[in-house]
């Protein structure tokens, strides 16, 4: 036994069903200074799960605090149980005293990989957990595009903090000094290319909202592109229509100049908002991803001015006129229709515009001081916010391939104002 920040930390071994030589130990545990209840429990797993052989493996944590037991279920703080040195953090309860707590650990089999590069969110119970990759990106992208996610389950895909970037398929692949946006012959001005180190991690959907999502959470769906279609799933299709920036994110009844930088007010009970009702759901703090969080998630670590090959154009991208199908032509399309991207995001460029956390106020977007504070200029610089709402511009709506599909391209959009080319996508900033 041994204590760190005056937490103890036990030393267990357990082996996994099929895997008897399998072992967890408990390295340390801490609690954060300045004190609070996030736990930081830091293990190391020898023998225990290995995706590239179908082998999988949960781990189950068990708290004792104060002489009374807890149990954690390592999928939903997103432990993971492959080999190595891993460190995932548990919300412990409210009053938590370091000296309380002793730590152990166990590894269970299980049917799916545990990690925390998927977040899985239960839009019926409000429950949420955590997924690890499969062998490969595409495993997971087989895994992820279909029903049951465009439905009642959404994913989000892990953009980690940049010093732990290894886990990303593509990490040997990125640039040196941080992930890459911007674009200087195009946007020289507006959106020069810059490099993002950054600090802290979060996730963002793998698709954009679909229509079922937004009708699980709302009970309502307003989208104007319902008409069936053989091959072309209603329910799947991304929500857009009758929703604007303000009626995802400002309470209803406020009449005010809802800032950007405004937290989402939270509620007692299953009201309001798209994301005060997600919010609700799941006890966490979900909203619109910043321009910058959507451009790394875009390009996924490319730095052409098309995320994908020229010649493979129509086979990531749901456009209108230009489209060699008539399928892609005046309406939206199930998400998931086309390629990912190497991230495994789904119609990151096409398809619906996305609507974005900032207003138009930083003239330069390479200029930000954090890639998750959005813009925002207050009355002074923008008086009225219809002329300051930005959004990724591409969509079913416009040409392709030009200037609106290029991967730093952005617009601007009335923070009231509907239309059945733009939707949007959710985000969460984690620590």
């Amino acid at each position: 036994m041994r204590i760190k920040h005056g937490i103890m930390a036990a030393v267990a071994a357990f082996a996994a069903t099929g895997a008897s030589a399998a072992s967890i130990t408990i390295d340390r545990v801490a609690q954060r200074w300045p004190w609070n209840n996030k736990v930081d429990i830091y293990y190391t797993v020898d023998g225990a799960q290995d995706v590239k052989g179908s082998t999988f493996a949960r781990i189950e944590f068990t708290a004792n605090i104060g002489g009374t037991e807890k149990t954690i279920d390592g999928n939903a703080i997103g432990a993971s149980a492959s080999d190595g040195e891993h460190v995932a953090t548990w919300t412990a309860p409210a009053g938590l005293r370091a000296s309380d707590c002793t730590m152990t650990a166990r590894l269970i089999a299980s049917d799916t990989p545990s990690g925390d590069d998927y977040m899985i969110v239960n839009l019926s119970t409000g429950a949420v957990t955590y997924e690890g990759l499969l062998a490969s990106q595409d495993d997971s992208n087989n895994r992820y595009n279909t029903a049951e996610y465009k439905e009642g389950i959404m994913v989000l895909r892990k953009v980690p903090r940049w010093t732990q970037r290894s886990s990303l398929p593509n990490a040997d692949a990125l640039p040196a000094d941080g992930y890459p946006t911007g674009d200087n012959t195009n946007y020289p001005d507006t959106n020069s290319e810059a490099k993002w180190a950054t600090k802290r991690a979060y996730y963002i959907g793998i698709f954009p909202v679909t229509q079922k999502q937004y009708e699980n959470i709302t009970g309502s769906n307003p989208a104007w592109y319902k008409d069936a279609e053989t091959g072309n799933t209603v329910a799947h299709r991304p929500m857009e229509g009758n929703i604007s920036w303000y009626q995802l994110r400002r309470p209803t009844g406020d009449s005010s100049d809802f800032a950007s930088t405004s937290k989402i007010p939270p509620v007692s009970s299953n009201t309001g908002t798209f994301f005060q009702r997600l919010n609700f759901k799941t006890g966490l703090y979900f909203d619109l991803p910043t321009a910058i969080m959507h451009e790394i998630a875009l390009r996924a670590g490319t730095t052409t001015e098309f995320p994908y090959n020229a010649a493979d154009y129509w086979d990531y991208v749901v456009c209108g006129r230009g489209s060699p199908t008539a399928v892609n032509r005046n309406k939206t399309m199930a998400v998931g229709s086309k390629k990912s991207n190497n991230w495994g995001l789904y119609d990151m460029i096409g398809n619906v515009r996305e609507l974005l956390l900032d207003d138009t106020s930083l003239v330069n977007r390479a200029n930000a001081s954090d890639p998750f504070v959005p813009a925002w200029g207050g009355a002074a610089v923008t008086p009225n916010r219809e002329t300051g709402v930005p959004l990724q511009f591409s969509s079913w709506a416009v040409d392709g391939p030009k200037r609106n599909d290029r991967a730093s391209c952005r617009g601007t959009w009335g923070a009231s104002t509907q239309n059945g080319a733009v939707g949007f996508r959710v985000a969460i900033v984690v620590d």
